[in-house]
């Protein structure tokens, strides 16, 4: 089990903007309009294999960067033009959470009674999977923020609480469902 990164993956989620219409006017409410097109990212996502022999084993590490939820429990809004240098993921790479929240998920455990990495999902998740994980934040990691795991064939439980939103928490777990996202 080698900690080298053999693959990285990517991605934001982004909803729908809030206007798909220019009306007529002037070059201030045109431009305020683009921006208004532009599409909010909520959240930001990133997976890591690790390299055992030749291939990519064992589980990966998932980073998960979010707009942070202000006191006055306002979301703050992120609108990059350029999503790949102003987007979420971009203050994950350089470490600013000025205006967000990270996230990580909690590392299994190696048990060597039945061979295999585990969590404890609390009778929540019956099933083994490579799908299978917990986040919690870079700075609290006994709190677990969103859980995601197997309970059938096609079945699988998703629990999440605040700040994570409904929308947020299912595009997260989506995303573990990309094979070359995934980097399984």
């Amino acid at each position: 089990f080698s900690s080298s990164q053999s693959a990285s993956a990517r991605t934001a989620l982004s909803g729908v903007s809030a206007s798909n219409v220019l009306s007529g006017g002037t070059d201030q409410n045109i431009q305020q309009q683009l921006q208004l097109q532009q599409q909010e990212q909520v959240a930001g996502i990133t997976y890591t294999s690790h390299l055992w022999g030749r291939r990519p084993r064992g589980p990966r590490q998932m980073q998960v960067v979010i707009p942070m939820v202000h006191t006055s429990n306002e979301r703050w809004v992120c609108r990059p033009a350029n999503h790949e240098e102003e987007g979420l993921l971009s203050y994950l790479k350089v470490g600013d959470t000025t205006h967000v929240l990270t996230f990580q998920n909690k590392q299994p455990k190696w048990n060597e009674h039945i061979g295999a990495f585990v969590l404890n999902f609390n009778k929540r998740v019956t099933q083994a999977s490579v799908k299978n994980f917990q986040l919690v934040a870079n700075d609290d990691p006994d709190t677990v923020y969103l859980q995601f795991g197997r309970v059938g064939k096609d079945t699988f439980n998703m629990d999440f609480r605040w700040p994570l939103t409904a929308f947020q928490a299912f595009g997260i777990c989506l995303s573990s469902f990309d094979y070359k996202l995934c980097c399984e």
